[in-house]
């Protein structure tokens, strides 16, 4: 069996969910995705938002927004405008290095945007669906705010979800390093070939999804 050692924050959350489903879908490529209308809704926003924050001509990228999509945008837009030039990354991928039992692994994702407010980072994470339930328990907000505070040293952050149909937003104040890699490692140990330690031979293969 291939040795997964490289985790988002949703692949976490089926291998919490089910080591059967974390199988099928990430060891054996058994998943069919489907693209339904918000995701393709979410997909054009992130592409928007990204490029006006830079300040980029997004004229052309209106073009594929519908007259419902348009209305959203120009309210959306205007709350943008006024935060904009305080963003210092958009669409930001990282890739942290850890461990367990003496075994590296690796958690990857990509911030949407990251806002400075003096020496304090915000997270933002626009959402059209799929808004967290329990954002301060969700996983998402626990690998992010872990990722970052290992990026930046530091325990000034706070992740920000925006909704962006209906531009409200909910906060999640960090917590602490050791809290979150203790929640994170409880959920890989689910994995049988991190319940040893290298000198049991096992080797281990990074696979990036």
């Amino acid at each position: 069996m291939q040795k997964i050692d490289t985790f988002s924050a949703n692949s976490l959350k089926i291998l919490d969910k089910s080591f059967v489903e974390f199988k099928n879908k990430y060891i054996y490529n058994l998943s069919i995705y489907k693209k339904d209308k918000r995701t393709q809704t979410g997909q054009k926003f992130h592409g928007l938002i990204c490029f006006y924050i830079r300040g980029f001509d997004v004229s052309r990228l209106l073009m594929d927004l519908s007259s419902d999509e348009l209305i959203c945008w120009q309210k959306l837009k205007e709350k943008l405008k006024l935060i904009k030039r305080n963003f210092i990354k958009t669409e930001y991928s990282f890739l942290i290095k850890d461990e367990l039992n003496n075994i590296p692994y690796y958690l990857t994702g990509r911030f949407d945007g990251i806002y400075k407010d003096n020496d304090f980072y915000v997270i933002y994470d626009w959402k059209t669906s799929n808004f967290p339930k329990n954002p301060a328990n969700d996983l998402q907000s626990i690998v992010y705010l872990y990722a970052l505070s290992k990026i930046y040293k530091t325990d000034k952050i706070k992740m920000r979800y925006l909704s962006i149909e209906k531009l409200q937003t909910f906060d999640v104040n960090f917590v602490s390093s050791e809290k979150y890699k203790e929640i994170i490692d409880e959920i890989i140990l689910k994995l049988p070939w991190f319940n040893f330690s290298l000198n049991s031979g096992l080797e281990s293969q990074e696979l990036s999804f």
